[in-house]
């Protein structure tokens, strides 16, 4: 993915809502927005991972639609749908391992928050009953 477009669809600062829209076979537009997207080697594509951007009876909570990521010569982004069910099971293995991964990494950045706040011994109290420490500043 060049960087125009991992910016389009990542950037949380650009003040940009990149909205993808895409068509079923019946012709009904659906509004979707890039969550992740991930690179795999092994296949040779990328793939990038949607949801709706309002809730339908298409996709129930936290349901992700993976499509195959490329771009055209102009560098614009191409959407494709994931038909091949052995291509789809290995992306969707390798997203979910990816999301786990983030999600252990925010958890990680949570920790090291809390541990960092100034006020983080104020409720020692309530862990350790008779215990109060005050911190020199």
């Amino acid at each position: 993915m060049n960087a125009k477009n991992q910016a389009l669809f990542f950037d949380e600062d650009n003040g940009l809502d990149a909205i993808i829209t895409l068509t079923d076979e019946y012709g009904n537009d659906m509004d979707m927005e890039a969550v992740a997207s991930l690179a795999i080697e092994e296949l040779g594509k990328e793939y990038i991972a949607v949801v709706p951007l309002e809730p339908n009876e298409e996709f129930e909570e936290g349901e992700v639609l993976l499509l195959i990521y490329s771009e055209d010569k102009k560098g614009n982004p191409v959407f494709e749908s994931l038909d091949d069910p052995e291509e789809f099971e290995i992306v969707s293995t390798a997203f979910e391992e990816f999301i786990e991964q983030m999600s252990e990494d925010d958890d990680d950045e949570d920790y090291e928050e809390e541990i960092t706040d100034d006020n983080y011994l104020d409720d020692i109290a309530e862990i350790i009953p008779g215990v109060s420490i005050k911190v020199d500043k």
